[in-house]
């Protein structure tokens, strides 16, 4: 879950002051409290801590969109069981039925979701991010989208970085693919 506190913010919690800025946000977004110290063992930055109070992790849990902890479990964690391998089901999106031009839109959770216009050849530009480390005008190949898979995104292009191969929705996949109308 911290992992997870962290890219809804989009910043490591490491220091003393990214404790406080933490809380602050916490506060903010869903109107209630958990101390900086409380914080700090949960992070593990002091001791002190061997059990979470529920309370603490519903406002967690919500923090990152779930409407509390047991929900969290159910959908988040208890989904995440690692498999080696497993057949793919469903049909995917794949460049070959895309028209150079076009936009669609990708989801994962936790609330995360990217527009993307094809450009051909395998290639899409970012066209709108929300909370994602992936963002608008970055480019970056892949050949097929499947639902309920982690997305490949190879050869991401990012302002003033390195290229470099990213995966969005490593846990539970992709939650939505759907085109996008020319006003979207």
């Amino acid at each position: 879950m911290r992992i997870l506190v962290e890219e809804s913010i989009d910043h490591r919690v490491s220091t003393s002051n990214d404790f406080i800025y933490l809380a602050g946000v916490i506060q903010g977004r869903v109107k209630e409290c958990i101390s900086v110290t409380t914080l700090k063992r949960i992070w593990g930055y002091i001791d002190g801590y061997s059990n979470i109070r529920e309370t603490t992790l519903n406002i967690l849990a919500k923090f990152i969109g779930y409407p509390d902890y047991e929900t969290f479990v159910s959908d988040y964690c208890d989904k995440e069981a690692v498999h080696s391998s497993q057949r793919m089901y469903n049909e995917p999106l794949t460049c070959s039925d895309l028209s150079v031009g076009e936009k669609i839109e990708i989801q994962w959770n936790p609330g995360r979701m990217l527009h993307l216009k094809y450009l051909g050849n395998n290639q899409f530009e970012v066209i709108r991010s929300v909370k994602s480390k992936v963002k608008e005008k970055d480019t970056f190949y892949c050949h097929s989208f499947y639902l309920h898979q982690p997305c490949y995104l190879e050869n991401l292009i990012q302002k003033n970085e390195l290229p470099c191969n990213f995966v969005v929705g490593n846990k539970g996949g992709l939650t939505v693919i759907r085109r996008l109308d020319d006003e979207e």
